[in-house]
């Protein structure tokens, strides 16, 4: 496990049901460093202490695969899954970057990639986009005859993510600090625009113009963050959206409209997709825990990343993703761990 965040405690215990034997965790926060995963997790004492450094768990441990969840951008992390692989170790990560960082980062991600099959290790990006966002809307655009448009609205829960994916958000600044922000060079990209790559490639469409907008959520009442204890004043950014727009050379046009924010009172997360063309076509997932799907894929992706060939693997390579009812190493290739 590495980042013992609050997404890394749920993956925990989820884990530990489906018998994977955990043998290292990696957190840089001091005031986890020496504890117990399992005790952090609170699912009692299992032996794995948490340490600071990554290379001694990975040169002592020999991990089969490295579950990681630190950081959001492949600028952020590629120092991390170098190690890992270095190591040859598959990693399933949920940096949201990573579900198709060929359109966004495709020199790092082509030097992942490179390593990654040096070293006969996979990478793979997962979470609740995995599922939610390409693999059950391309199996809903495998259902057309024709397409003339995409459009899909997401709205997620930031405050059940931790501290630093509500840094990330711009959540407490003004909105003057905020469009400061968007404004800079060192913007990174949209999790819509990787999104909307993955889908041109999963329907074998070719992306020929992009549009980016980006605005602020504001409080319109004084809103609390649970997960860092802190109150946010009518007027301050608590969040924003973006829309992303895709389109393409064969015609049809992709929208996403993400938005990211601390929820308050009566909301929830959601998913809803419309697609335009022969015939008329609609998702929604209602009510979506995005929180745990983005844990639960995240976990039962450990065969597939196992299973698949060297090298980084975007989900669209991979096969849809299944229920796990029984242990986990029974969904294992057999003979393809040594």
């Amino acid at each position: 496990m590495y980042g013992a965040g609050a997404m890394g405690a749920l993956a925990t215990r989820l884990m530990t049901e489906k018998d994977v034997e955990i043998v290292g965790a990696i957190a840089r926060n001091p005031s986890k460093v020496g504890r117990d995963l399992g005790e952090f997790a609170e699912i009692g004492y299992i032996g794995v202490p948490i340490e600071a450094d990554a290379e001694h768990v990975l040169a002592t441990q020999r991990p089969d695969v490295v579950l990681h969840a630190t950081q959001s951008f492949l600028p952020e992390i590629q120092e991390q899954l170098t190690l890992c692989v270095r190591h040859g170790a598959n990693v399933v990560t949920i940096s949201e970057e990573s579900l198709y960082p060929w359109s966004s980062s495709p020199a790092i991600a082509a030097e992942l990639d490179a390593l990654a099959k040096q070293h006969g290790a996979t990478i793979t990006g997962s979470g609740h986009q995995d599922s939610f966002w390409l693999h059950q809307v391309s199996a809903l655009l495998g259902t057309a005859h024709r397409i003339d448009s995409v459009y899909g609205k997401a709205t997620w829960n930031a405050d059940e993510y931790g501290a630093e994916i509500i840094q990330s958000k711009h959540v407490g600044e003004t909105l003057e600090q905020f469009q400061e922000s968007i404004n800079s060079e060192s913007r990174p990209p949209t999790f819509g625009g990787n999104l909307l790559a993955a889908l041109a490639q999963a329907t074998g469409l070719t992306p020929k113009e992009w549009k980016t907008e980006i605005s602020p959520v504001v409080a319109e009442e004084d809103r609390h963050s649970n997960s860092i204890g802190t109150t946010f004043s009518k007027g301050t950014v608590i969040g924003y959206s973006d829309i992303d727009v895709m389109r393409t050379v064969e015609g049809p046009t992709f929208t996403f409209e993400m938005s990211g924010y601390i929820f308050g009172s009566g909301e929830s997360d959601m998913n809803q997709w419309v697609i335009k063309g022969e015939p008329d076509l609609f998702l929604d997932n209602g009510v979506v825990p995005s929180y745990t799907t983005t844990c639960t894929q995240w976990v039962n992706r450990i065969p597939d990343v196992i299973n698949a060939p060297a090298g980084f693997v975007t989900p669209d390579q991979l096969p849809p993703l299944r229920y796990r009812s029984m242990p986990m190493h029974s969904y294992v290739t057999p003979g393809i761990l040594t």
